[in-house]
């Protein structure tokens, strides 16, 4: 009853609703992000609104009301290879100063695209709506709202840490909640509550002092269009965005407050899964016991895996009776076990919803989580960078996985970590019971993400939901006025004292000295 009254308003809403030119600016070869997403674009175009998208990664058929503006992946190829290895060397404390620059120079890079340049020197745009991904590398473009004076809308592909709340006027909770370069769960100790507080303060004040006027450079370099001298800084615009879309959900991540401008949508991806093709069918339910399933995403390729966790693999699965299904680039690697099944690429959410496969082995990624909780199977993590430890230090907090760092992967710890996953029966269970928390919501993440893009439409940009805490300055935001106030209040107060003491000693005195010229 309560799902079909929201599908009736919906569809209400749709049709108070008028269809919309939507511009979709996501430049950069980040496919991850930009396919997380995809979905709502997509159903927008169903609805009728006009969608103009601007990526590397065009659509393979035509769409109606879709149009394609490519920008030419071939000018990241050797940055984003480089980058990728950089990341995954350096310890949480330099992170972030890597991370600034490659989201700099990523950025950069992409003004040099001739589509990109000729979007921003055109004057016959004609949109009632942007969507970007402001506070990830692409803060710059959001001068494009300004350029076209319209609502924008954010997309953000993980949980908010410190800059990105910070951005959507969203509280971050330093003794709750940890950030995701650490691997730390809600449950911390004191002296992690004393780390996780000194890497978030490191993310905030790199972002603000360091990053920031970067992206201000880029955007006077480069976002130069008619009536660009008169725009607002850059942080200004930033916060004045009118809704944050992120890629998360309570249910595979930990629970934090959000602002009412800010929809989490995580599970865009998640469905009924489609048919197994027959070949791959028959492999997991001929096998005599249950299936595992290896995949380390989009990001991390066989490259990236060192040759000693691939060799600690191999002779893992070899000493397995369960067959594997091991997605991987090179599918002719030596010494491959009989019972290992290698492809370049499996329907993964098809694997993963058959009743057969009762574990997955996975890097960490967001959606591989997600999509593994909504179908019960437990996890074996093994993370490589970003927030990949920090989700699996999630699932194990839960009870549905375990998590091996690069450094103790071994034969004998992967086998010990599979027997404990596939013979103790809690796991499983605990995993099947969080599916349920998974699939029991009022409307899809779809539904509810496009009903607020076109709230946003319907309220001329919906400034209703912005709060006021995006209008504090810093120094306000981090009470420093109030501790200034509060220790010159003090130091006043202890003046006066001071004084006081002062003035009532000499005062005795003098009437010590009066009373013996008396006697």
């Amino acid at each position: 009853m309560e799902k079909t009254l929201w599908i009736l308003i919906i569809f209400l809403a749709i049709g108070l609703t008028k269809t919309a030119n939507i511009l979709i600016l996501l430049p950069l070869p980040l496919y991850s992000h930009t396919n997380t997403f995809l979905p709502i674009f997509k159903e927008l175009a169903t609805r009728g609104h006009n969608i103009t998208m601007v990526s590397p990664y065009p659509q393979k058929q035509i769409l109606p009301n879709w149009t394609d503006i490519t920008i030419d992946i071939s000018i990241f190829k050797i940055f984003m290879d480089e980058t990728i290895k950089e990341f995954m060397s350096h310890n949480v404390y330099l992170f972030y100063f890597a991370f600034w620059r490659f989201c700099s120079n990523v950025m950069e890079l992409a003004y040099q695209d001739k589509n990109l340049q000729k979007l921003i020197h055109s004057e016959e745009l004609s949109y009632d709506l942007l969507i970007l991904e402001p506070f990830f590398a692409q803060e710059s473009l959001i001068a494009f709202g300004h350029k076209m004076n319209v609502p924008v809308i954010a997309l953000h592909p993980i949980s908010l840490s410190p800059w990105p709340a910070h951005l959507s006027g969203n509280e971050f909770s330093l003794s709750l909640s940890p950030n995701y370069r650490t691997g730390y769960t809600s449950r911390m100790t004191l002296t992690q509550r004393l780390d996780n507080t000194f890497i978030n303060l490191i993310e905030f004040f790199t972002a603000y002092f360091l990053y920031l006027p970067q992206q201000e450079k880029l955007m006077e370099d480069y976002m130069v269009y008619p009536g660009y001298k008169n725009r607002p800084p850059i942080l200004d615009m930033l916060k004045n965005v009118s809704l944050t879309l992120i890629d998360y959900h309570h249910s595979v991540g930990y629970v934090n407050p959000l602002q009412p401008n800010t929809i989490p949508v995580g599970g865009l991806s998640l469905k009924h899964a489609d048919q197994l093709p027959k070949d791959l069918k028959d492999i997991i339910e001929e096998s005599n016991s249950a299936v595992i399933y290896l995949s380390f995403g989009s990001h991390v390729s066989g490259g990236d895996v060192s040759a000693k966790i691939l060799k600690a693999l191999l002779e893992a699965f070899e000493k397995l009776d369960q067959r594997v299904l091991m997605k991987w680039e090179n599918v002719n690697i030596a010494n491959k076990p009989k019972n290992v099944e290698i492809r370049k690429w499996f329907p993964q959410p098809s694997v993963l919803a058959h009743p057969n496969v009762h574990l997955f082995i996975s890097h960490g990624g967001l959606h591989g989580i997600t999509e593994a909780s909504f179908y019960g199977v437990p996890i074996l993590g093994i993370p490589f960078f970003s927030d990949q430890e920090y989700n699996l230090r999630f699932v194990e907090q839960l009870g549905t996985g375990l998590t091996l760092l690069q450094k103790d992967v071994s034969k004998d710890s992967l086998l010990n970590a599979i027997h404990e996953l596939l013979n103790n029966s809690s796991y499983r269970e605990t995993a099947l019971k969080r599916s349920q928390i998974v699939n029991d919501r009022p409307h899809s993440a779809l539904e509810s993400a496009v009903y607020w893009v076109e709230y946003v439409l319907r309220h001329e940009g919906a400034r209703h939901l912005r709060p006021a805490r995006l209008d504090l300055s810093i120094h306000q935001l981090l009470l420093f006025d109030i501790m200034l106030l509060f220790s010159f209040t003090v130091v006043i107060i202890t003046l006066i004292i001071v004084v006081c003491i002062k003035c009532s000693f000499l005062l005795l005195t003098k009437m010590k000295n009066r009373s013996k010229k008396n006697m």
